[in-house]
């Protein structure tokens, strides 16, 4: 997202290997840990119910399991203040891989539950993403 946007900083998964992701973006094979904190099946259930201001007909694929196994379709996510891709989850549940501190901050201070945004937060923040106007989307400039 551009610098200007209040967004701007709020993108989770970005990571340099997914097609989704970002170029400058973090690795995720190097985020891979053995175990996940006390409070990860929590975060699993936050990132799974964030509300869907932007869906996709894309698939997405584990690039780290050696059968590139489907992990279903790409989604866009949200809270209403961070964003992320639905197979980020999977990242999470499977592999450990560790999410900004703010956000987890973030989702715990909710108690693990994300608000379910009503239809005019959403189309707010798609339009936001997606500007009828003619002038660019856009872009996500986010960390992990």
């Amino acid at each position: 997202m551009s610098s200007e946007s209040v967004y701007a900083g709020r993108f989770l998964g970005e990571f340099r290997e997914l097609g989704h992701g970002r170029t400058d973006g973090p690795s995720l094979r190097d985020c891979v840990r053995r175990e996940g904190e006390a409070y990860e099946a929590d975060l699993v259930r936050y990132l799974r119910a964030g509300s869907l201001p932007a869906a996709t007909t894309s698939r997405v694929h584990d690039i780290l399991s050696s059968g590139n196994e489907l992990i279903g379709g790409l989604h866009l996510l949200t809270d209403g203040e961070w964003f992320w891709y639905t197979d980020l989850a999977h990242y999470v549940e499977h592999y450990h891989v560790p999410l900004d501190a703010r956000f987890v901050d973030h989702a715990c201070d909710r108690g693990w539950r994300p608000p379910q945004l009503s239809d005019i937060e959403l189309a707010r923040i798609a339009d936001a993403f997606f500007p009828d106007d003619g002038s660019a989307p856009v872009v996500a400039d986010g960390g992990q």
